[in-house]
Parts: C-alpha cells; sequence; structure tokens
C-alpha cells in the first residue's frame, strides 16, 4: 500500500524531504502562461457577491457568455444539458446560505463542477466561471471553483486564495464582522491603506472557567489550522469518483481514516499542553458533554448554531440517528466477519493490503464506497446530528452547523469526539493484526548513535489576515484601496534542528520518521510506550541517502514534511504577478498549494519545560514510491504500511532494534521571544 504517502496527508504535521530531494524544495519560475491563468483566477474570487461592482468588464462578459451557444466547447456535452436543465428548473439563489452536507445543494454543486471540469481548454473554463460567478449562489460556485482548479490539468499548482479572505464569517467572531463593516466610521487604528481589527477568540467575555474546552480556543480556532484541514478535504473530496476525476483511488480511504487520526494525536497532545485528560467518549443515546457556543454570524446575519452543555441529541435529528445505529453495527460486524459486502451481496475480505482503503471508504461515505444504500454516508450524518442545527424548512431554508463546513468543523469540540468514534474503528482494525516481527522492524545495518535536538521553544505571536474581499463595498475604488485586516494572536514555535549521528553499513537509502509522543498523562503518572504507542503522531518523514560508516545529519524543522510557513495574503501575491507580466521581477512559486502550518508542529509548552517523548525510526527504503498531490505536492516514500511502525499493537521486545531510539524531550513556553534571535 501507498505508505506515508497517505500517512502524510494525513496530517501535515507529517513527513519530510531533504534539500536532496529538488522536486519539492525547488521553486519554480513562472512563465507568461501561468501568470496570465493565475491573475485570471485570482479575479474570479474577487468579491464574488458583487461581481457586477467589482470589474465591470468581466462582469459584462460572463453576463454575454452562452453556454448553450457553445456546447462544443464541452468534452461531455450530457454534462452541459444536465447542468442547463437544473438551472432552467431553478438553483439556490444567490445570497442563500449554503452547504456541502445538504443534498440538493450538493447535486447542484457537482454538476457546477463538471461543467467547469469537462470544458475543452481553460479559456472556455474561464468564460463559463465568469458567467457562473454572476449567476450562481456564491458558495456553490466558490466550492465548484476550487475543485475544478485543482482537477484541471492545464491549472496545476495555480494559487488558490485561503478561505478566510473571501469568507471570513467562518473564521472570526460576529463582532469582528461587525467591527469590519463599520471600519471606516468606527475604527481609528489604521496601517498605512489598512484597517486593523484586534481579534480574540470565542467566549473571551464570558465567565466560563467551568469549561475545560475554552483553554484550547487559541488551537481549534486557529485560521491557518482550519485552513489546513480545507485544503486536505480538497484534495479527496468525498462527494467525487476517483474513476472519473483521477482522485486517489488506491488509498483515498486509508489516508481518510490516517488523516483524522493525525489530527485526532495533535489534539490530544495539545489538550496535554493545558493539563487535560484525551478526549472522552461518548454514547449516542446519553448526554453530550461540551457545549459550542461559536458567537459567529453568516453573511445573511444569522447566527451559527449552538449546543448546550450536556444535552441529548434533540427528537429531530433521530432520523439521522437511527441510520447511524445502523450504520455502526454493520461496520462492527464487518470487522468482526472480516469482510465487507457490496451492492450485489458480493463478500470482500479486508484484512488484506487494500481492506483499510476498502473500510475506509465505506467509513467516509465517499463515492468509491462499494455499498453506499447499505454503509451510507457515516460522516454526513454524525456531523448533522450534533451540529444541533434545526432541520431546513425547505432544501434552500437551511442553517448549517459549524461541524457543516470545512472551514469551521475543527472549531467544535463535538467534531474531535466524533472523530475519535471513528478512528476507533481504524484502531479496531489494526488490533486484529499481529506485532510486526523483529525481522521486519529491526534493521541491525542501521544503528542510532546519538540524537540531539534544539531547544525546544514556543511562543505566541501576532498574525494579520485580509478579510476585506470578503465584505460588501459601495465601488470598485473602494474594493481596491480599502484593505480590512484582522490582527489575532496564534500559537508559534521557534525553528530547531534535530542532529542524527547514524551509523551505516553501507552505501543505501533510508527513510528517518520522528514521532511526537506524550510522556505522561494529565495527572503524570508515566506512560508505557505499548500503550502510549497510538497517540504519537508522526513529525517528519525523510528519505535520503547515507554512506557505509558514520553519517552526521541535520533536519531543520522548516523542511519538516508538510509544514508550511505563512503564505503571504493574495493582495500582495497579485501584486507580484502583475509585476511579473510587466516584465519588472519573476515570480517564483512551488509545487505545491497548502501544507500544514509548521508554527503547530509543536504543542504549547510550559515556562518550567513540559515533558514530551522523541520516537525515532530508520529503515532501509526498498521500493521507492512518489506521491503526486494536487494540493499538497510531490514526496518520495517507501513502499511501507501507513503509519509503520507503529500502526499496529506493540510488542515490547521487538522495540529495543539499533534502528530506533527514544529521546525525552522538553518544549519550553516563552512570554517574550524573538523568533528569529539564536538560543
Amino acid at each position: 500500500m501507498l505508505k506515508e504517502v497517505f500517512i502524510v496527508l494525513a496530517i501535515a504535521i507529517v513527513t519530510g524531504v531533504n534539500a536532496y530531494h529538488d522536486f519539492y524544495f525547488t521553486e519554480l519560475t513562472a512563465d507568461q502562461n501561468y501568470l496570465l491563468k493565475q491573475k485570471k483566477i485570482f479575479q474570479l474570487f474577487y468579491h464574488v457577491s458583487q461581481s457586477n461592482i467589482v470589474n465591470p468588464d468581466l462582469f459584462k462578459e460572463g453576463q454575454e457568455y452562452s453556454i448553450e451557444a457553445n456546447i462544443d466547447s464541452y468534452t461531455n456535452k450530457e454534462v452541459v444539458n444536465y447542468f442547463t436543465e437544473l438551472y432552467k428548473f431553478g438553483l439556490l439563489p444567490r445570497g442563500e446560505l449554503f452547504s456541502l452536507y445538504y443534498r440538493k445543494q450538493l447535486e447542484e454543486t457537482r454538476a457546477l463542477f463538471k461543467l467547469f471540469y469537462y470544458a475543452k481548454d481553460f479559456d472556455t473554463f474561464y468564460k463559463t466561471a465568469l458567467w457562473a460567478r454572476n449567476n450562481i449562489n456564491e458558495g456553490q460556485f466558490l466550492c465548484a471553483l476550487y475543485q475544478a482548479v485543482i482537477r484541471r490539468p492545464e491549472t496545476l499548482f495555480i494559487h488558490l486564495p485561503p478561505p478566510y479572505e473571501f469568507y471570513p464569517y467562518a473564521f472570526f467572531n460576529s463582532e469582528i464582522i461587525e467591527a469590519a463593516k463599520n471600519a471606516k466610521i468606527y475604527n481609528k487604528f489604521v496601517e498605512g491603506n489598512s484597517y486593523i481589527i484586534r481579534a480574540n477568540y470565542s467566549g473571551w467575555y464570558l465567565n466560563r472557567d467551568n469549561d475545560p474546552e475554552m483553554k484550547l480556543k487559541y488551537f481549534t480556532e486557529d485560521i491557518g489550522f482550519n485552513t489546513y484541514y480545507f485544503f486536505l478535504r480538497q484534495d479527496n473530496p468525498w462527494w467525487l469518483g476517483s474513476e472519473e476525476f483521477g482522485l486517489a483511488k488506491e488509498y483515498r480511504g486509508e489516508e481518510y481514516l490516517y488523516a483524522h487520526k493525525q489530527l485526532l494525536n495533535r489534539y490530544n497532545l495539545e489538550r496535554l499542553a493545558n493539563g487535560l485528560p484525551k478526549v472522552e467518549n461518548f454514547m449516542w443515546d446519553g448526554e453530550f458533554y461540551p457545549g459550542y457556543y461559536p458567537t459567529m454570524v453568516y453573511h445573511n446575519g444569522l447566527p451559527y448554531p449552538q449546543r448546550p452543555s450536556y444535552s441529548k441529541i434533540p427528537e429531530y435529528k433521530y432520523k439521522f440517528l437511527y441510520r447511524i445505529h445502523d450504520i455502526e453495527s454493520r461496520i462492527s460486524a464487518a470487522l468482526d466477519l472480516g469482510y465487507i459486502i457490496d451492492a450485489d451481496g458480493t463478500q470482500h475480505k479486508i484484512y488484506t493490503p487494500e481492506g483499510l482503503n476498502l473500510l475506509g471508504n465505506i467509513i467516509e461515505g465517499n463515492m468509491d464506497s462499494c455499498n453506499k444504500d447499505y454503509y451510507g454516508n457515516l460522516d454526513v450524518f454524525g456531523r448533522r446530528v450534533l451540529g444541533f442545527n434545526l432541520e431546513p424548512k425547505t432544501a434552500y431554508q437551511i442553517i448549517p452547523s459549524a461541524l457543516e463546513s470545512f472551514s469551521s468543523c475543527l472549531r467544535d469540540p463535538a467534531f474531535y469526539r466524533f472523530y475519535q468514534r471513528l478512528v476507533h474503528f481504524y484502531k479496531k482494525y489494526k488490533a486484529h493484526l499481529k506485532p510486526y516481527s523483529k525481522n521486519e522492524i529491526v534493521f541491525p545495518g542501521l544503528k542510532f548513535e546519538s540524537i540531539a535536538v534544539d531547544k525546544l521553544v514556543t511562543y505566541f505571536d501576532e498574525f494579520d489576515a485580509t478579510i476585506s474581499n470578503g465584505l460588501p463595498i459601495s465601488s470598485q475604488q473602494e474594493a481596491d484601496n480599502f484593505l480590512i485586516k484582522v490582527r489575532q494572536q496564534r500559537l508559534n514555535n521557534k525553528h530547531f534542528t534535530v542532529h542524527f549521528s547514524l551509523n551505516s553499513d553501507k552505501a543505501q537509502k533510508v527513510a528517518i520518521q520522528l514521532f511526537l509522543g506524550p510522556k505522561y498523562d494529565a495527572q503524570y503518572n508515566p506512560l508505557d510506550f505499548s500503550e502510549s504507542y497510538q497517540s504519537f503522531y508522526e513529525l517528519d518523514y525523510w528519505v535520503t541517502d547515507v554512506n557505509a560508516g558514520i553519517n552526521k545529519l541535520e533536519r531543520v524543522s522548516h523542511d519538516f514534511f508538510f509544514a508550511m510557513a505563512d503564505r503571504d495574503p493574495t493582495e500582495i501575491i497579485y501584486k507580484r504577478i502583475e509585476k511579473a507580466l510587466e516584465g519588472t521581477e519573476k515570480f517564483v512559486y512551488k509545487e505545491s498549494l497548502y501544507g500544514f502550518p509548521e508554527r503547530l508542529l509543536l504543542p504549547k509548552g510550559r515556562r518550567s519545560g513540559a515533558a514530551y517523548q522523541l520516537f525515532a525510526y530508520v529503515s532501509p527504503v526498498t521500493k521507492p514510491i512518489m506521491y503526486k498531490s494536487r494540493v499538497f505536492g510531490y514526496y518520495e516514500y517507501d513502499h511501507k504500511p501507513m503509519g509503520f511502525p507503529l500502526d499496529r499493537p506493540i510488542y515490547w521486545p521487538h522495540f529495543q532494534g539499533p534502528n530506533m531510539f527514544f529521546k525525552d524531550i522538553s518544549i519550553y513556553l516563552k512570554l517574550d521571544v524573538d523568533p528569529n534571535a539564536t538560543i
């Protein structure tokens, strides 16, 4: 199975390739063709809700374009006919709330995406998008546009703006949105042509000392963390089939499970950093402990739904609850019996190399599920239930919960409880497998002589997010010259280097993995690695060449796999594109759209130091494979199972090999830090 390939996507916090691998770290210089496409794509995202005001020439071009008159410009005419039929009948009106978790809205969005996807060339796609920008619901348009840019061959690695720039309502509290809308009148804090609004996290003005979840708001509401999840779910969207659109058929279900296991591990380490135990379990028929008070508002003024603490599932959600009980029992039976049943009754064994992928597909309920009618869509039903929002009166009168959007779901504590329930199936599957034999994981020809880690320091700094693209404006001039930025504190860590002394019996290619996990529980009781291994998340994965004898290797956190530094705001990138088109400077880009925020690699430390454990593992690369993602880029892996060697139950004597290394580390929290200073 494609190794950490899936692993990494799994959680951006993971794996890495050093400078030796030019395919990832080389910055490419954009040619004129790339620059023109990039500029046009950015223009499509610019003040979508007011396309008639912003760039009226593009608005006119979109209004003049006829899809039916240009049907020969699409490679799939059935798709065109189906969409035009839907459009004539009536689609979700502009300005209304949108979510993929409602069947009719999902089907309309999929039809629009296919219209974009089957355009014969970029020019046809762009004109179709201009038309849709004027005539289709903004949420549906943006959702379909994201997928089209990611999937179309000629838009490979075209930069896409982060969602908080064009829909800040899903990322910031209602008082921030209100202040932003009235910035010119009330806000006096101006820097250059930007109005700066200082933001807190949810509930900062409420006395909720009895709610431990409040301690984690800086993490769960981090806009970079939420944007990462948004892009993660764009890579293999559950509502598209892999055969038709070239998704990762061989591992999409496995990646889905492992990705959420990694996210859950990272969340639990942040809980531990705040003195909290691992997230608790829940029963569907009991009280659901964590409440959620988002204090957010949608663009139409409706508030995000709330969930009181210690609530029972309301009666109007029972229709989904019945399905959840059926699906969970069927998945549990499949794990016990060792097979799943497809739509024609054929049994497929799951304790096979491809079995976990089949299991992940039916749990997610994606388009590659072998039996969607029988196994349903547990992911969708769980979000519909725990959001506690009222059911819609009509297909278009919805008030989605925070869970029903990839941009906001990480903010709700229910997300982690629910996915712990799903990850339980993954763990139950792995528990059925035998521990690795000594020959499978111990490689005597490789030995860690020593590992040293720089001092690990976390701190809080400020970040400015431009949100004016998502707010109403009165003119083109205001759109171009009036910037509103939200300044917010966020967790960060100083760059650090891991120093390896590795002895190899021959010259060879190896994979070095780093896992970070707890050494003590929340009550400071020491943990047994034979049990705590499931709480470790993969910090880095690094394929490199070593020589015979002692190798002195260094790995900088900045290069950790899937780690990404803060991107410049879109208005800055757009100006660089214009200068590059004029020939006054070069525009460079990387072969990836997004990654895990490198500033969240480490959980928050303590001023006296917080104890954690680092597990390093090195193994020979026998079957190197190249993973290619339209979102996360290109990476090299070895052909080993996802999460190897910590994916199966641990037999402790086999984890004493020379190619394994345990190191106790401390993570410090500093209140006043110069991130560029050396320690």
